[in-house]
């Protein structure tokens, strides 16, 4: 099912053309329930027109089928041992992180929500890399963001139900 929107910014972000493309998991099995929209240079990257050889990857794609289908992710709103799939940078506005782990040494692919379970990814970087820059990131990420979005904000939310629906489990809960 591709992404259907009545948001005028998106609609003009997604059009033939416009900035973002809408990225289709390398192979659905069922409806989608969440939509990642990215740049056209992470879709060049995750697809291996970009870095061959890196990209494409199984396990970023599974990574990729699960959030889109509403399967199960792992999350983290905070600094965490854990690893999780989907992490939100602490201290920075917004700024997310889908967190393919593989290929080594990982990838942490940084965006925003534009609603909730549409996740803008606008920067790639090496997981190595990132820990370094992170201040760097989460302001081209938001720079990004202006650029193609204007005032508005990012989705913002209490809990991570309000950033996505279907099977997740907030690593930070200690049971």
């Amino acid at each position: 099912m591709t992404f259907k929107t009545t948001s005028l910014p998106l609609f003009s972000a997604i059009r033939p053309g416009g900035p973002l493309r809408e990225y289709i998991p390398a192979r659905p099995l069922a409806e989608q329930k969440r939509w990642l929209l990215v740049t056209p240079e992470i879709e060049d990257l995750l697809t291996g027109r970009a870095r061959s050889g890196i990209f494409p990857n199984v396990n970023a794609e599974l990574l990729i089928g699960r959030y889109a289908l509403g399967h199960l992710l792992t999350v983290s709103r905070q600094k965490t041992a854990e690893k999780p799939d989907l992490e939100q940078l602490v201290g920075f506005n917004e700024v997310w992180a889908l967190c393919p782990r593989v290929p080594r040494p990982g990838w942490r692919i940084l965006g925003r929500f534009y609603e909730k379970d549409v996740l803008v990814l606008l920067r790639p970087w090496e997981k190595e890399r990132l820990f370094k820059h992170y201040p760097q990131a989460a302001a081209e990420t938001e720079a990004d963001w202006i650029k193609i979005f204007g005032s508005r904000p990012a989705h913002t939310g209490k809990d991570i139900g309000d950033y996505l629906s279907g099977v997740f489990k907030d690593v930070d809960e200690k049971i």
